[in-house]
């Protein structure tokens, strides 16, 4: 079978978010995928690199990839509300292991980090487009991001429908109530 490097990415995220980083050695990944370390070292010099090519790999595809989604979107609300949807269509699993792994090791939690910035970015960005001062966007990136995290922690009580719609709802919320500091 002739793998290629996207889908031993697919598998270390797959590992990541059901068994935990303990089981993403170079054995447990070639088991799991039915080939030899050969198929392995073909795509990654060594286990340092596969991890480096795997955090590369989470952050295109749960962060820029999305941002490139919705760039064609010229109202930034029907941005924001395109952008709300296909994050939620993303399996969340690998953004809590992630984070949980970001607690043990230095590498992961530098990419957290970098992704936390990326995204509370790309918000500020769009709360601005869509009429926010510097500092209300500021916070309306932080509510909408902290939103999201807590979210992806209780998947079993929010659908991504329901998560979609709680999304929308606290953009309608924060922008009506703009200009009325309570």
């Amino acid at each position: 079978m002739q793998l290629s490097r996207t889908d031993w990415l697919e598998q270390g995220l797959h590992l990541l978010s059901t068994e935990g980083p303990q089981h993403l050695k170079i054995d447990t990944l070639c088991k799991v995928l039915g080939v030899t370390k050969g198929s392995f070292y073909h795509h990654f010099k060594h286990h340092a690199a596969y991890v480096s090519a795997l955090l590369e790999y989470w952050k295109t595809t749960y962060t820029q990839q999305l941002i490139q989604a919705v760039a064609g979107i010229d109202d930034p609300y029907a941005r924001s509300q395109r952008l709300s949807e296909l994050v939620y269509q993303k399996d969340m699993r690998p953004e809590v292991a992630m984070r949980a792994w970001a607690n043990s090791h230095a590498e992961v939690a530098a990419t957290v980090r970098e992704v936390d910035a990326q995204r509370l970015a790309y918000l500020v960005e769009l709360a601005q487009r869509m009429g926010a001062s510097d500092a209300q966007a500021v916070m309306l990136a932080k509510m909408a991001y902290a939103q999201l995290v807590g979210m992806q922690h209780l998947q079993a009580f929010i659908s991504p429908a329901d998560a979609v719609q709680m999304d929308h709802a606290l953009q309608a919320m924060a922008f009506a109530n703009m200009g009325n500091p309570s």
